[in-house]
């Protein structure tokens, strides 16, 4: 594991690579995408064990904070989607040009709001495979969004307080313009989609124009009883072993 940084629009997107020991350069990468208010190191740690279960099996990983997110440099106010897409997109090019990496073998892996923009950046440049695990709605969540407890805080503080994480008006005036069925059309490679079974943002409305879009492309795997969190250790096991096979076949 070794320290990878990118620069992007003023401020460093602090990150680190886990590369396969020996590395038979150059390797094939995956990109790991927190969720809203997560960070490089993932609930429960899962994204570094993920990233060391891909490395051992001859896969890179590649685990960074979104701007205003863990230990990256960043103002929640100023926090939107699409600027994490072009955050994902910075770090996307960085890693194409490192020469441990094969930069026709790069695919993301997202969680939540991550998922949602990895299919974002997935629209603008072409990825291997993409693994969302309950990818968030995006515009389609807005009702929750626009709710005026959030606005009020915004108009009086500057920002709004959604269980202990900030953001600001940037986030609401970007929301509405996020389309992410649009961008999935564009993705041409595989897709692993998983969740649980009691997971909001695993409900039909949100996840049928995907099955719409990526027809036989898309892989689903649900998960009884899963909300969305993991839940137990059981949960987070299957969803990493799920993840693996799937980035091992498809990347």
């Amino acid at each position: 594991m070794e320290p990878l940084n990118v620069e992007h629009a003023g401020r460093t997107l602090r990150g680190v690579l886990h590369l396969p020991h020996p590395n038979p350069a150059p390797a094939p990468a995956v990109v790991l995408c927190h969720g809203f208010g997560g960070n490089r190191i993932g609930a429960g740690n899962d994204f570094v064990l993920l990233a060391r279960l891909l490395a051992a099996q001859g896969i890179a990983c590649h685990r960074f904070d979104f701007a205003a997110f863990g230990e990256s440099d960043g103002d929640p106010a100023d926090f939107s989607v699409s600027d994490q897409a072009s955050q994902l997109k910075a770090v996307l090019a960085q890693l194409e040009r490192n020469r441990a990496i094969d930069p026709d073998r790069i695919s993301v892996l997202g969680f939540s709001m991550g998922a949602l923009v990895a299919v974002l950046a997935a629209g603008d440049r072409p990825l291997r495979s993409l693994a969302l695990w309950a990818p968030a709605g995006g515009r389609l969540n807005l009702p929750f969004w626009e709710d005026d407890w959030f606005r009020d805080q915004i108009r009086e503080h500057g920002r709004a307080d959604c269980n202990g994480i900030a953001f600001g008006q940037a986030f609401l005036d970007d929301l509405p313009g996020v389309d992410q069925f649009a961008a999935a059309r564009r993705h041409q490679g595989p897709v692993l989609l998983a969740g649980g079974t009691e997971d909001g943002l695993m409900r039909a409305e949100l996840i049928d124009p995907y099955r719409e879009v990526w027809g036989d492309r898309l892989e689903e795997h649900w998960i009884e009883g899963m909300g969305h969190g993991f839940g137990t250790l059981e949960n987070r096991d299957r969803m990493l072993e799920l993840s693996v096979a799937f980035l091992l076949r498809t990347i």
